[in-house]
């Protein structure tokens, strides 16, 4: 079989969720069957590191404003682009590069276009919704990554239904695996963790808040946030009003988010909105024991009592409760972290998200699967 070429759009290459995500597909589509074609609105950021060295050169096509006479120019270049290289397939991964796949593709006459919605929309003003669905609106599919966005879309755009496919998101159980951690002793304090980008969607001054009623029953234990955004100076004025500057640390971003959720004895994912969580899945593949709270896709990763603890959000009593349990019953913790393991191992594989992207691209083009 000739490998056909695919154009993968994404926004940026920063740091995050769908980033990631867009990285990851670019880097495992089985170059037997595809040739992957990679640009983004602006093709910068740290992860464009990972698609140097699997031998991926990403391009900007971006207009200089979305809103400026210069996006005509961008979606002509796109199409442009299209034609030259015969692409007849175009996945876009987020709210930008959703406008710019699927309208370039609307200026060929035989693209078959992809988008993508991988969060619940809420964090967007009111223009963006409507764009947004516009897009949507004018997709041949829509890939989803959670049951919660497949709900919500069947709500508001009952037509697009059909052309849903839900496809969650998949964790390298080669870089983020178990180890073997140093047994619990006095001489090694707890640590409870995070890693985010530091917005207020995150709930991280929950976090903060629920630390110190855990450090009230518990003083040896240490908390972290790993990550950096627009709320870090605001959290670190929370963490000194509240006393705990002596065992809160906030080291910023890591470029190695494996071995920073290595060193956590227990994962806390404190979001307000959350779609398929990627660091959620990367804590549980670790072997962390994660409690997170219940919005969103979370609950269809983290079985309540088997594979983690789920909280209600907002609520950083309920979240330091959560915490004091699995600081105070190890037993417990080591059951859930095991069961965490178990769950992404099964169902949340890279692998796994391959095999479905690999057979959702055949059957927008209707090939054989093979």
């Amino acid at each position: 079989m000739t490998a056909r070429p695919v154009l993968l759009l994404g926004d940026t290459l920063k740091l995050g969720g769908t980033e990631g995500q867009f990285v990851e597909i670019a880097r495992g589509l089985p170059r037997s069957r595809w040739t992957p074609h990679v640009a983004c609105v602006r093709a910068e950021g740290p992860l464009r590191e990972r698609l140097d060295t699997a031998g991926i050169a990403p391009w900007s096509c971006g207009p200089s404003s979305f809103r400026s006479p210069s996006l005509l120019g961008t979606l002509l270049g796109v199409a442009r682009y299209l034609r030259q290289h015969r692409i007849r397939l175009v996945h876009s991964f987020d709210f930008y590069s959703n406008i710019v796949g699927v309208l370039a593709a609307r200026l060929t006459t035989r693209t078959i276009v992809i988008a993508s919605q991988r969060d619940l929309g809420d964090l967007r003003t009111p223009f963006q919704q409507r764009i947004h669905r516009l897009m949507l609106r004018l997709a041949d599919h829509v890939l989803v990554n959670t049951r919660a966005i497949t709900d919500r879309l069947a709500r508001e755009l009952p037509r697009l239904t059909e052309r849903l496919a839900l496809v969650p998101n998949g964790v390298d159980l080669t870089r983020f695996s178990a180890v073997t951690q140093t047994p619990r002793s006095k001489a090694r304090p707890l640590a409870i963790g995070t890693l985010a980008n530091l917005r207020v969607e995150k709930g991280l001054h929950d976090f903060v808040r629920a630390a110190a009623d855990v450090h009230a029953r518990c003083p040896s234990t240490r908390f972290v946030i790993w990550g950096d955004g627009p709320l870090r100076d605001s959290l670190e004025d929370l963490v000194q009003q509240l006393g705990l500057a002596a065992l809160f640390v906030l080291p910023g971003r890591t470029r190695e988010p494996a071995r920073a959720l290595r060193r956590l004895d227990v994962f806390v994912l404190p979001s307000h909105s959350e779609a398929c969580s990627n660091v959620l899945l990367e804590a549980m593949a670790t072997q962390r024991a994660v409690i997170a709270t219940r919005v969103g896709g979370n609950p269809e990763l983290v079985e309540d009592e088997i594979s983690g603890l789920l909280v209600p959000p907002g609520d950083p009593a309920a979240l330091a409760k959560a915490i004091l349990r699995l600081v105070e019953d190890p037993h417990l913790a080591q059951s859930l972290a095991h069961g965490a393991q178990q769950r992404v191992s099964s169902r949340f594989s890279k692998d796994a998200m391959l095999a479905a992207i690999d057979a959702l691209y055949h059957r927008a083009l209707h090939l054989e699967t093979v």
